[in-house]
């Protein structure tokens, strides 16, 4: 497979209108000449973002290296800055590595977040509508926390400002803090088990699962301590009915 190169026609048309849209409607909206740092990366490129009309309808971010206009990274991104898929990464010499970024996922995958997305209203999934706005950017984030196996889905300032609901802004040093008309929707997926949590809900359970309980040598959270005690009280309540009824018959 021929390695691909920088496309210095492509760019040319996106100075004049600050994108450019290809013939299958993908659509380029940023090339920029930077120099980029990181652990693979240590050179002058152009870094190259792509909206790719296909679902899950995602961006691909290409880097290619300014000095032979050889790609050196492709990585597709999903709700903004959400990695998945194949990445595939080449060195100076154009050795070519592949990292699955899907592996990092729990049971609950990016389709699984799609279809939630869709449900909500959010985009279509057939036309791909609700993607993003006439400036490009997208309407919604997606996110996920490897260690926690949790992903977070934002509506950027979607639901009107309510003080009662999000509280009254206060003063730091004197300075009162403007909260915006509209503030962010979250919601919160347990990457194992699919469990849609609010923000506050979520605040709410990571609250309870600090508090650990131990008891002959095991550790509960205190969701898992209520449960124990609950099943200690039922078999104690058991264990008292079946005593009353044999005394009642037997005395």
């Amino acid at each position: 497979m021929e390695r691909e190169k920088f496309d210095f026609k492509i760019y040319a048309e996106y100075e004049k209108l600050g994108y450019y849209v290809r013939d299958n409607g993908n659509i380029i909206t940023g090339i920029e000449k930077v120099y980029y740092i990181s652990e693979l990366i240590d050179e002058e490129v152009y870094i190259q973002d792509e909206l790719v009309h296909e679902y899950p309808y995602y961006r691909i971010t290409k880097i290619f290296s300014v000095d032979d206009g050889y790609i050196r990274m492709d990585t597709k991104y999903a709700g903004g800055y959400l990695k998945f898929g194949k990445q595939f990464i080449y060195d100076k010499d154009g050795k070519l590595t592949i990292v699955d970024q899907d592996k990092k996922f729990g049971k609950i995958k990016l389709d699984y977040i799609m279809s939630f997305l869709q449900d909500k209203g959010i985009i279509n999934l057939k036309t791909g509508a609700g993607w993003y706005n006439k400036d490009f950017d997208l309407n919604y984030a997606i996110d996920f926390f490897e260690e926690e196996k949790i992903w977070e889905i934002v509506l950027a300032e979607t639901e009107p400002y309510d003080p009662k609901k999000h509280g009254v802004p206060q003063e730091i040093k004197g300075v009162a803090i403007c909260l915006k008309d509209y503030v962010n929707i979250v919601w919160y997926i347990d990457g194992e088990t699919g469990q849609v949590y609010t923000e506050e809900e979520f605040k709410n359970r990571n609250k309870s699962q600090k508090i650990t309980h131990t008891f002959q040598g095991k550790t509960y959270t205190e969701e898992e301590w209520k449960a124990f005690e609950q099943e200690q009280w039922e078999k104690y309540q058991a264990k008292r009915d079946k005593k009353h009824l044999w005394e009642r018959l037997f005395g």
